[in-house]
């Protein structure tokens, strides 16, 4: 028998406005953790996400669907 993993599955536990976080201009707001992890890499503030990949998957987020990404 192994020793059991701290591999609980831990939901969101706030939401975050996708213009205040991401830059968009869109009322969306979608789930989000409050505290990293140590698979969270570090904020870029030079970052510019682009506007309909971004909103496609926070849409999937911000309804509990599964957002499938390629490329």
């Amino acid at each position: 028998m192994t020793a059991p993993t701290e591999t609980a599955t831990l939901l969101p536990d706030m939401k975050v406005s996708v213009r205040q976080v991401f830059g968009i201009d869109s009322d969306l707001e979608v789930p989000a953790f409050s505290q990293t992890e140590q698979h969270v890499p570090d904020l870029d503030p030079d970052y510019l996400f682009d506007r309909d990949t971004t909103l496609a998957i926070l849409a999937g987020f911000a309804r509990n669907r599964r957002v499938m990404i390629t490329g």
